[in-house]
Parts: C-alpha cells; sequence; structure tokens
C-alpha cells in the first residue's frame, strides 16, 4: 500500500471514529431523562384526583410530543430555584420572568398568563385597589423568591411584611397583621378552599394589579437548553386552542356555559 492510499485509509478511519464518537455523544445527551421540578400551586401544578394542573399537563405534554423522556418531582419553590441552579433540575414547568433569572434560565415563548390580583378582608375596610398608589401605607404579605413586578417592589409607600408562602400571607392577613397580599386570583381561590375558609370572607379587587407570562425554563448549561425550549415553543404554536379551554374547563379556570 503506498503512502498517499494509507494516508486516505487513516483519513476514512478517523472521520469514522469521529463520526461514531458523536452519535454516542449525541444519544447519551438526548436519551438521558430530563429532570423537571415545580412547587404546588393549585390549579397550575398540583397532585389532586383531577390531576396535576393545568401548566403540569401544557409543558410536560409538549416534552412527551417532542420525544423527550423525563421525571417529574413536586419541591418547595424555593429549592426548585435552588437545585436548578445548580444543575440538579433541568426544567422549572411554570415560572415568571425578571432580569436575575434570564442570567440563568433559557425561557420559553409564553404559555398562559396570570392575572395577579390584589386581596383583603372584606369588612375590614373600605379599601378599593384603583392603582399603584392607592396602595399606599398598606401592609402587603410579600412572598420570599416571588417574581413580584418592580413596580410593587420599590413602592415607597407600603409596608412589606414577610412570607414564606401563600398559606402563611393568607393567616397574616386573618391575624390582621397584614392589609393586603398579591397573588394570582386562581391560585387563592384554591389556596383558601384547601384552608377550609370561606371565600366570602375575603375580596378579590376586581382591577389587576397585572397580567403577567407565564414561562417554562430550561437551565442555560444543559447541553441541549435551546432545542428543548425550541421543543416546547413549537408545542406551545400549535397546540390547539379546543384542548387548551378542555383543560382550562378541568381546573375550574373557564366556566362550563
Amino acid at each position: 500500500m503506498n503512502k498517499a492510499c494509507s494516508k486516505g485509509v487513516k483519513r476514512w478511519l478517523l472521520a469514522i471514529f469521529l463520526g461514531l464518537t458523536c452519535s454516542v455523544l449525541g444519544l447519551g445527551v438526548s436519551a438521558t431523562p430530563l429532570k423537571v421540578a415545580q412547587s404546588k400551586w393549585a390549579p397550575y401544578i398540583m397532585d389532586s384526583p383531577i390531576g396535576k394542573g393545568i401548566a403540569h399537563d401544557i409543558v410536560t405534554m409538549g416534552l412527551a410530543d417532542a420525544g423527550y423522556q423525563f421525571y417529574y418531582e413536586q419541591k418547595p419553590w424555593a429549592r426548585v430555584l435552588k437545585e436548578t441552579y445548580y444543575g440538579k433540575n433541568d426544567v422549572i414547568i411554570a415560572i415568571w420572568k425578571n432580569d436575575k433569572r434570564k442570567r440563568h434560565y433559557y425561557f420559553t415563548e409564553p404559555y398562559m398568563v396570570n392575572r395577579l390580583s390584589v386581596i383583603s378582608l372584606k369588612g375590614r375596610s373600605e379599601f378599593e385597589y384603583k392603582d399603584l398608589e392607592s396602595l399606599s401605607g398598606k401592609r402587603i404579605a410579600i412572598i420570599d423568591n416571588y417574581a413580584y413586578p418592580p413596580e410593587l417592589l420599590n413602592h415607597k409607600h407600603i409596608t412589606k411584611v414577610a412570607s414564606n408562602n401563600l398559606e402563611t400571607s393568607i393567616r397574616l392577613l386573618l391575624s390582621h397583621r397584614a392589609d393586603l397580599l398579591v397573588t394570582d386570583e386562581f391560585v387563592a381561590r384554591w389556596m383558601i378552599k384547601e384552608m377550609n375558609l370561606p371565600l366570602e370572607r375575603f375580596k378579590v379587587h376586581s382591577i389587576p394589579l397585572t397580567i403577567t407570562p407565564l414561562f417554562a425554563a430550561v437551565r442555560k448549561d444543559h447541553p441541549i437548553a435551546q432545542q428543548i425550549v425550541y421543543s416546547l415553543n413549537f408545542y406551545f404554536r400549535n397546540l390547539p386552542a379546543e384542548q387548551v379551554r378542555q383543560l382550562q374547563l378541568k381546573y375550574g379556570l373557564v366556566n362550563s356555559d
């Protein structure tokens, strides 16, 4: 065999080796189950006879439709954020976007919106939420690691009352240690029901503080993070409106009439 032929064979063998190596590595990445995590946030994330929540269903159906294997865990919200940051989780199902989070995660396009409402006790006062200025002088329960809009967090004329979660915020309201809380209207209704409290004791103010888009997110250092985001976006864009409505009916986000 001449030298030219020998070099050609070596190059051919090297190309086959590199191709096989890349294929094996690629298969290893795509075949590794994704670690999907979220905190309880009914009716978006839950664990009940009704189902696991509308946000859970939409995002996990999107992952399955794209052919990803995954396993799902429900954890406290602070733990979800911390563990995803350190690479122990890959995908967060339901999250709001802010500048800090954009440094660590790739976000999908929004697939739902949350109506953030101001909630107070009935009969406590004649307070009526109109705009941010109307919050001046009020004590507001603020949940740790909750992505409230900057205009609320930077409000100079409110008193922020620290809270660990929504249940604590409701108890702060009931014990008159806070005047108001701010959360998604449907989440509040579910939590009040779970706490066996009469909804009639609370006033959900008709004007929302904000209407906030809801995203899924993937940690930036995952090897195929952008591919996962692309796959979910494709699914969200092509999700039939009637299928979304059936999920909304299932979880009580719309009425059947």
